[in-house]
């Protein structure tokens, strides 16, 4: 009887119905040999008895030492061509034959076969073939395995037949099987079946941001200066000439988003309970913009410093009085605050029952933008300085610079700034989920109002005048002496003094 040998594997699967090891390489039934090929799908003989049809003789003891001792004098003898037999079975199994210096009595494992067992059995009576069978009796054996390979085989200890299992013709593989799949009666792995359930799963969605900068705008304005004085009943003024007035506006902002929300979809599940709650990060997208900013100094076109007798007395001599007329200061205004939020259409999730349900992924968008315009209006009154400036031609003294200052004083001037500004936030996340239907088809994108709400502040928002509210206003000689009677390089009114 002939028959030639592969790889074996080592691991061995049992199965529930036959409890054998089974060759888990399918390319153990392509072996070159007429015993290793795939399972039949004929009825199997049964083998109740063994010893009818004998390949190499009953070895004596089950043992590894005894097997190899029976196959060594087998081979010797060479009885009925079995040293042939013999190297042909090794050689198949990676040996170079029954001499091989790796083939010793340990590659001969003592093992026993239960009832059930389903194989190719050497019947070597008729012609040395191989018969698909099955074993009626539990029946010691040895089991053989290739040399440094996967496969095996087995030779029977009543009668010294050879006796193959093949693995299985597996749709996917053999057994054992990977993680989703189950071994079934026939050795082979197929998926594991999934029961799909359709639970409530709580969806927390919280997001903050916060965006804060700022900006300095300049511009440039002539207006007259007036000293006026009103103890005396009637308003006086003394026009100290029209000038150009830098006024500097400077803001800083702050806009804080955040949305907190939470929404219960219905998701498909293959556990019979309700998923954990699931929380998502949701980044907002924050920003603002200045659309319009307005200064008031003063009364808009003149800017009035209200002086004492005294002061008025020591002006008088180099200004010329001017009637003033009251007149009311324009106003500054901002538009009403304005909210929008943007909506999307939420679809509302369908609920299923029953245990055929199936499963498909459906995208969820989580939508929300609110935009609001608002504005802020500030008044202030800044302590303005008066600086005269002469500029002295002619011939100079040694060391003496030609610009002559005297401070006339220090004064409050009402100064009004106006922001009208746009802030927006907002944020667009998409999240797969897996929900249930009932034709598996994945259902039209769905759409989750988020809302964004808004806090916002300036936290800076002044007006400065001339060079750090410092305005310079030219002074003749005429006046330069005139003045320097009661004024000074110093300004003393009101606290420590400061030279210019």
């Amino acid at each position: 009887m002939k028959s030639k040998l592969i790889s074996v594997l080592t691991l061995a699967i049992l199965l529930p119905f036959v409890g054998f090891a089974q060759q888990l390489n399918s390319k153990c039934n392509l072996l070159p040999y007429s015993i290793f090929k795939a399972a039949s799908d004929k009825s199997p003989v049964v083998l109740k008895v063994l010893g009818t049809s004998p390949q190499f003789g009953e070895i004596p003891k089950h043992t590894g030492v005894s097997a190899y001792n029976h196959l060594k004098s087998v081979y010797k003898k060479n009885t009925k061509n079995s040293r042939a037999e013999i190297d042909d079975l090794l050689q198949a199994l990676g040996y170079t034959g029954f001499n091989d210096p790796a083939f010793t009595s340990k590659s001969l494992i003592p093992e026993t076969l239960p009832a059930g067992t389903i194989g190719w059995m050497g019947a070597y009576s008729r012609g040395h073939k191989y018969a698909w069978s099955t074993l009626g009796n539990a029946f010691p054996t040895f089991k053989v395995y290739a040399k440094g390979g996967d496969c095996f085989l087995y030779i029977m200890k009543k009668c010294g037949n050879a006796f193959y299992t093949p693995a299985p013709n597996c749709p996917v593989s053999p057994c054992p099987c990977p993680e989703g799949y189950t071994c079934n009666s026939q050795g082979c792995c197929e998926k594991t079946p999934i029961v799909n359930f359709c639970k409530t799963q709580t969806i927390n969605i919280t997001g903050t941001g916060q965006v804060s900068s700022g900006d300095v705008m300049t511009t440039s304005k002539t207006m007259e200066i007036v000293a006026v004085n009103s103890t005396s009943g009637s308003t006086k003024g003394l026009l100290l000439g029209s000038y150009p007035v830098s006024i500097r506006s400077t803001y800083d902002f702050n806009v804080k988003g955040e949305a907190q929300y939470s929404k219960t979809v219905e998701v498909c599940t293959d556990a019979n309970s309700a998923p954990a709650p699931m929380n998502l990060s949701l980044p907002l997208n924050l920003n603002y913009k200045i659309t319009k900013n307005d200064v008031l100094v003063g009364d808009g076109e003149k800017l009035y410093l209200n002086v004492t007798d005294d002061q008025f007395k020591a002006l008088s001599k180099a200004y010329k009085a001017v009637n003033v007329t009251s007149t009311s200061a324009p106003n500054l205004e901002v538009a009403a605050k304005k909210v929008s939020s943007s909506t999307a259409t939420e679809t509302a999730s369908s609920t299923f029952g029953g245990s055929d349900l199936k499963c498909a992924d459906q995208k969820i968008n989580f939508l929300g933008k609110t935009e609001i315009k608002d504005g802020s209006v500030k008044s202030a009154t800044n302590d303005v300085t008066i600086i005269g400036v002469y500029k002295k031609t002619g011939k100079l003294d040694k060391g003496e610079t030609p610009e002559k200052y005297l401070c006339l004083g220090s004064f409050q001037v009402p100064v009004k700034s106006a922001y009208e500004f746009t802030t927006s936030g907002g944020s667009d996340v998409s999240k797969i989920l897996r929900v249930c239907t009932k034709d598996g088809v994945a259902p039209a994108d769905q759409n989750i109002n988020i809302p964004v709400k808004m806090t916002y502040n300036f936290t800076k928002q002044d007006v400065s005048l001339g060079d750090y509210n410092k305005i310079y206003v030219t002074l003749t000689e005429k006046q330069y002496k005139a003045l320097s009677k009661n004024y000074n390089r110093c300004c003393t009114e009101g606290g420590e003094g400061k030279c210019n």
